[in-house]
């Protein structure tokens, strides 16, 4: 297993441009042919554009797009940090093969996500959005959880993920994050600002009581993980701190050594039974 750094051929990319090459021409040969297992299995994992919509985007590339992230790469490497959270990943969940990890740089990429290649689970780092790498290293572990969750589970399907189940992962992955780094404040490992906790923090009865009656469905999962509902004053991303917390409670109440047990189960309804 490896850390391929694919940031590094787009920036081969943007030279060309910088000479005068054409856009799609340059991007095809420098970065998608090079990469093309990687690519191929993130674009079916992840169908958020056509082939006619990222010719459009390419096109739209300007080098100095691109200047910000470079001044920061030159200041750390990114593989430098991933490397060394890998080993602290390691010692905590030693069992489990290191991934491969793949720095990218996308348009619509997440920061943080899994992506099957070569029938194997791999962690992909969305770099475009960072405007610094103080949350990279939790992002990582954030993601070897799901990783070394994917590996627990085995053959099973993650095409359609009900709420229980997110729950479940999103809580585990959380918790992972904060014992690789638990000086860390948890509003960084639940990504939410502190004013957002408060508020899970406040409403966190009015969350469950809502949770439990559609564990056993995904139609939640955009309220609790993504756009919340507005209408009811419901932020967006309380899922991760309700999972987090149902997580939390489990392994208080069973022992830390339950961490991995939980790994292997896929839903939080074997724990926390309406």
């Amino acid at each position: 297993m490896a850390v391929h750094c694919l940031y590094q051929d787009f920036f081969r990319f943007l030279q060309s441009l910088g000479a005068g090459g054409d856009p799609w021409e340059a991007y095809r040969e420098d970065y998608l042919q090079p990469h093309q297992d990687f690519f191929e299995a993130y674009w079916q994992t992840f169908p958020l554009v056509d082939g006619e919509t990222l010719r459009d985007r390419v096109a739209q590339i300007r080098p100095g797009h691109y200047s910000a992230l470079e001044h920061l790469l030159n200041q750390k490497k990114p593989e430098t940090i991933v490397e060394q959270d890998l080993l602290r990943c390691q010692k905590v969940l030693p069992r489990f093969p290191e991934p491969d990890v793949y720095l990218l740089v996308g348009f619509f990429s997440a920061d943080g996500f899994i992506v099957v290649v070569g029938g194997w689970p791999a962690i992909g780092i969305g770099l475009e959005r960072f405007k610094d790498f103080r949350l990279l290293g939790l992002i990582l572990a954030h993601e070897y959880c799901h990783y070394a969750r994917r590996l627990a589970l085995g053959s099973s399907s993650f095409e359609t993920e009900t709420l229980g189940q997110k729950l479940l992962a999103e809580g585990l992955s959380a918790v992972f994050s904060q014992r690789i780094y638990p000086q860390r404040p948890l509003t960084d490992h639940l990504l939410m600002s502190r004013h957002r906790l408060n508020w899970c923090q406040k409403n966190e009865a009015s969350l469950e009581s809502t949770a439990r009656r559609e564990l056993d469905t995904s139609r939640l999962v955009p309220m609790f993980f993504q756009r919340g509902k507005p209408g009811a004053g419901i932020p967006p991303r309380t899922g991760m701190y309700l999972g987090y917390r149902l997580v939390q409670r489990v392994l208080i109440e069973s022992g830390e050594e339950a961490f991995e047990q939980l790994l292997g189960r896929q839903d939080i309804t074997a724990v926390w039974s309406p």
